[in-house]
């Protein structure tokens, strides 16, 4: 289906080249799940991936189930993840995750139990006194208290009203909690240091549940216990590699990931020994290393609006016309948020990320993405010469991708209302999750696995019927018309989508004249002007974020003014606006770099 990288990576045959239960369910979470959903799915660093010994994957966790799915599916070794207890009782999860040979892990959130009465406690103290509670009941040392996001171990239990807890910075004052019992998990650790000692992999998402923040969770320190125990129980040295999972619109049918493996580390010798005498210190440095690791795979951002303007500046730098590898867009993306960091509190920063905000909200109101006011920034004979082929290619594509949308309709009503359903429930039980956007690919997955063979079997038995075919014609309807129907018409239906968003463009931007002259001057001319803004914003800013990428160059100079100047041809912005100095991206490899002017002597790029 959709990614040819993805299927580069893959190989069939588990260690001793067997068709394995695992490779079976790889096979089928690669080609029936992943490349049916996800309409481009590209890999950075997959080549960092070690090939033999015992490793540990480490992601963040945007999207539920669809995380492990996407990483089984990418790693050309036995990866078994740790999946939430309750999970494996799910029918369908469960049996995919008992087929990807997942080690199941009792998380103490899940077993939690609303305590009795109310509690009390003051921010930097370590007692809690309870009214109407049973602490001598209901707690155990070790246990946890938990209001909202705030978490309160329990360290010794003085009577059914009073118990020492561990330190907070939160006042509570007559709330309601659950209590969070201690789970040992001995059981699992074992059979982690067996897996890696046999030589499987182990993936974990460190965080301890999906959400749909922009930033990572809190880090549970549960990974470095696992290695450093591995080692200790003999499993040699272990790596670590760091994963990022980079969704764009992660909740809709043919949406596009980019998975990046980062640079695998060996857990330090040093760390491993301290382990044996000082287990929460060696714990704690090892956590380090992990946090460090997974912040070089992550953008970045501190929160989606954060995201979003971080976004939209990479889209303003970029040149029209140029087309960023995977690579490249994660580098833009990690850098833009880097330099915001670097530069928090700076007055002109702000001012920066204030209009790029402003301009996504103008964008939303209006109903319009960037890229339908990018595409509408060429010349009218090239915007109609561009706008006609599309139409002529939805013409072509009619006959194939309005059946498909229309026959797939049912399929999809259905699965987006039951995946809303359980958005919302996520939502409600959830303190984490921001709109709980990252159960809603899961679900629809989950939803199409199920209904989708009965709907199959449906339009294969009106076909073999209409057709007469009889049952060896219903056999071949089921197993190869409806498939490979759908396979090129989803395929039509994605070019079909393009095709409509430069018609769009055209029709918003230059066909329609009664509202032209308002959307060109409040968003052509905003991105124009932004566009130029980013571009001195990087001149001017990039020596106090990075010296040593002037040498690495991909972008041209030529490039990034080249649209500039016609802008300031045209009279949108002033020729003053358009400079441009060192390009941002780094060159490939053999790409010799411009030398740089007199004027640009020591000038360098941002990112």
């Amino acid at each position: 289906f959709g990614s040819g990288t993805l299927c580069g990576h893959f190989r069939s045959g588990g260690r001793a080249g067997r068709m394995t239960g695992y490779t079976i369910l790889k096979a089928f979470l690669h080609h029936a799940i992943i490349d049916v959903f996800f309409r481009q799915v590209d890999f950075v660093g997959i080549h960092r991936i070690p090939s033999s010994g015992p490793v540990i994957f480490v992601a963040n966790h945007n999207n539920q189930f669809v995380d492990p799915m996407m990483l089984i599916a990418a790693i050309d070794r036995v990866v078994r993840f740790l999946i939430a207890a309750k999970s494996l009782k799910r029918p369908i999860v469960g049996a995919l995750a008992r087929g990807a040979r997942a080690i199941g892990v009792e998380r103490p959130q899940d077993i939690a139990k609303k305590g009795s009465g109310t509690l009390t406690y003051q921010a930097g103290s370590t007692t809690v006194l309870g009214d109407g509670t049973s602490f001598m009941k209901d707690l155990h040392v070790g246990a946890k208290l938990k209001v909202g996001d705030t978490e309160l171990a329990v360290k010794a239990i003085v009577s059914d009203t009073e118990c020492t807890v561990g330190s907070s910075e939160e006042n509570l004052q007559g709330v309601s909690y659950k209590v969070m019992p201690r789970v040992d998990q001995t059981a699992v650790y074992t059979e982690v240091h067996n897996a890696l000692k046999s030589g499987d992999c182990i993936g974990i998402f460190p965080e301890g549940g999906s959400h749909d923040r922009a930033s990572l969770l809190d880090l549970k320190p549960g990974v470095a216990i696992m290695a450093l125990g591995a080692m200790q129980a003999g499993a040699g040295a272990v790596k670590i590699v760091p994963c990022g999972l980079n969704y764009f619109e992660p909740h809709r049918f043919r949406s596009r990931v980019i998975v990046e493996f980062g640079e695998p580390f060996e857990v330090p010798e040093a760390i491993a020994k301290q382990y044996e005498s000082d287990k929460r210190r060696a714990v704690q440095e090892l956590m380090t290393l992990v946090d460090d690791a997974m912040k070089g795979v992550m953008p970045g951002a501190a929160d989606y609006g954060e995201l979003q303007a971080l976004l939209t500046m990479r889209a303003l730098y970029k040149p029209r016309g140029k087309k960023l590898s995977p690579e490249e867009t994660l580098k833009l993306n990690k850098m833009f948020a880097l330099t915001r960091a670097h530069l928090d509190g700076d007055e002109r920063m702000s001012e920066l990320m204030a209009e790029v905000t402003e301009y996504v909200d103008l964008l939303r109101a209006a109903g319009l993405r960037d890229r339908d006011v990018r595409l509408s920034l060429v010349a009218d004979a090239n915007m109609a010469w561009k706008t006609l082929l599309a139409a002529l290619l939805l013409i072509v594509l009619a006959p194939l991708s309005i059946p498909t949308a229309i026959v797939g309709l049912p399929i999809a009503a259905l699965t987006a209302t039951l995946a809303k359903r359980e958005k919302a429930q996520a939502l409600a039980a959830s303190t984490v999750k921001v709109k709980a956007l990252d159960v809603v690919a899961s679900y629809k997955i989950i939803i199409a696995i199920v209904f989708l063979p009965v709907y199959n079997l449906v339009l294969s038995l009106i076909v073999a019927c209409w057709l007469d075919w009889g049952f060896f014609g219903f056999l071949f309807a089921f197993f190869i018309v409806i498939p490979v129907f759908f396979f090129f018409g989803i395929r039509a239906c994605d070019l079909s989508v393009r095709c409509l968003r430069r018609c769009r463009a055209t029709l918003l931007f230059w066909g329609c004249r009664a509202t032209a002259g308002i959307l060109q001057q409040l968003l052509v001319e905003r991105r124009a002007r932004l566009e130029a803004k980013v571009r001195k914003f990087v001149e001017e800013f990039g020596p106090l974020v990075s010296e040593d990428l002037q040498e690495q160059q991909v972008l041209q100079k030529r490039e990034i003014t080249g649209h500039l100047d016609l802008l300031q041809k045209n009279g949108v912005i002033p020729p003053a606006e358009s400079t441009m100095t060192t390009p941002l991206l780094p060159k490939h490899e053999g790409e010799a770099a411009p030398p740089p002017s007199q004027e640009e002597g020591s000038s360098c790029v941002l990112l």
